[in-house]
This record gives structure tokens, sequence and C-alpha cells, in this order.
């Protein structure tokens, strides 16, 4: 989002179209639970449009299409860019832009989202993940890189009780498959599924000086 990138392929990093999102039905609970449709996957168009990328998957799961446009990613973003908190020079967007955009383009009342662990963080999500039927933002990198977050896993179903403990995340990035940070490949494909330990590489605290209100929150973008 803030820190450059390097992509072998097209370039692409952060920056988000349509009303009346279907909600998914609660379904059996079997101890995972995801809202990944296939086909929803897209890459972000250059180095700061991974929030834009990750704005389009999103709508594409949640209004249930395949929108590649690269025109319609760099509008998200844009918008995004221009609905951000915060003044981020090289381009990208903040969490507050991304859940804007979301709203702004069909996806429903989402918000910046986030607690003082991982922990605490993963099981919002995932509440309200169950409770909605949509996918999650996850700001990784320390906030410097936008993922979705497609579903999860967890000792108890979410929607039944507050007592539970995520377990493991499904997610996926727009640099998948060649672009990399700091010269390593970093993103999940789609469908991934991650432990806690390997997740817990990527997903840090917020660290950003200017961003006193994120700041030592894990941030999610939550519908």
């Amino acid at each position: 989002m803030r820190h450059p990138l390097r992509l072998f392929v097209v370039p692409v990093m952060l920056a988000v179209m349509l009303v009346g999102a279907p909600v998914q039905t609660a379904e059996a609970w079997t101890g995972r639970y995801s809202v990944y449709r296939p086909d929803s996957f897209v890459r972000q168009v250059n180095n700061h449009a991974c929030v834009g990328a990750s704005v389009q998957m999103m709508l594409n799961m949640i209004l249930d299409r395949s929108d590649k446009s690269g025109e319609n990613q760099r509008t998200y973003l844009r918008y995004a860019r221009d609905n951000s908190r915060y003044t981020i020079t090289n381009g990208g967007a903040d969490p507050r832009g991304w859940a804007l955009a979301l709203r702004h383009f069909g996806g429903g009342d989402y918000k910046v989202g986030g607690r003082y662990t991982m922990q605490g963080s993963l099981k919002q999500a995932a509440k309200r993940m169950r409770a909605t039927g949509k996918p999650v933002g996850l700001l990784v990198w320390r906030g410097g890189h936008a993922w979705v977050m497609t579903g999860f896993k967890a000792t108890a179903d979410p929607a039944k009780t507050r007592n539970f403990k995520v377990t493991g995340v499904q997610a996926m990035g727009p640099l998948w498959p060649d672009g990399t940070i700091n010269g390593r490949l970093y993103d999940p494909g789609p469908k991934t599924w991650l432990g806690l330990s390997a997740l817990k590489q990527k997903f840090k605290s917020y660290k950003w000086a200017p961003a006193k209100s994120w700041n030592g929150r894990w941030i999610t973008v939550i519908p």
C-alpha cells in the first residue's frame, strides 16, 4: 500500500462497482467456511494497485461475477485513494479508502476492523464473514499490502458461539503468482489455506507513524 513492490509481470498494488449484493445463507458448520468463488481472482495492474485489485476480487465474490478489467481496477483504486484517511504519496490507498470503495461500488457496509492481537482480529473477521457470507480484507506487511481473506478454519462455529479459536485462513493476494516483495514471492494464490504459523509471518500489526488510530492493531476490512 505504501511501500514499493517489484513485479516480474504486468506491474500492479493499492487501489475498487454495483448494488444489491447477494448474501450467502449460513451453511452447515464443518469446521471450516469459505466464500471463495471460481474465477474471482485478479492481479494488480501496477505497483500501487493492491487495494484496487483486492476490491475487485471482493466485488467479484459478492456480486457473483468475474471482472478482470484493468480500467475498473484503476477506478476502484482512485476512489479508495481519494477517500483515504491519510495521504499516501506512492499512489496507494489506506484501509478507510478500501472500505469506502467497497461501500460505494456495491459491496455493502464495510468498515475498518481489527484488534490488538492477531487472534482477536481473526475472530472478529470470522464472525463477520460467517454472518454476511462476504470476504474480508487483510492488511499484511504491517499495512503495506492487501490480501483478501476468503475463508477460515475454527474450533467452533462463530455463528453460534463466542467461544472459538481461528486455526487457519483461506486467502489470496493480488501479487500472485509472479510479483515479489523485497525480492521474494509473497502472496498466496486462490483457495490457499494458511495455518497460523505461516499467516503470522505476513499478517502483523499495523505500523506506519501517521496512522495513530491503527498502529499496533492487526487491521482488517470487514463487512
